[in-house]
């Protein structure tokens, strides 16, 4: 598993079911795939596959989040 940097947080309205709805709707990836996720107050970490990892961030780069476009990168901590 790695993490992936999502550039919203709680200051966007970011939950948990937002992230995961995104990833699984947009990069076909089925929830029980994906591992622990942490919501700060202007970002957002999710645990995915490191085998399916670039094929969600390139998915997520067309995709909005509660009506916002983000950042979805990799996280660089990792």
């Amino acid at each position: 598993m790695v993490r992936l940097f999502i550039g919203a947080g709680r200051r966007a309205g970011i939950r948990p079911a937002d992230l995961v709805g995104a990833i699984a709707g947009e990069a076909d990836v089925r929830s029980n795939e994906l591992g622990a996720i942490e919501i700060t107050e202007n970002f957002s970490l999710i645990e995915v596959p490191d085998a399916r990892a670039d094929d969600i961030v390139a998915a997520m780069k067309k995709a909005s989040l509660r009506g916002q476009k983000v950042t979805v990168r990799r996280d660089r901590n990792t």
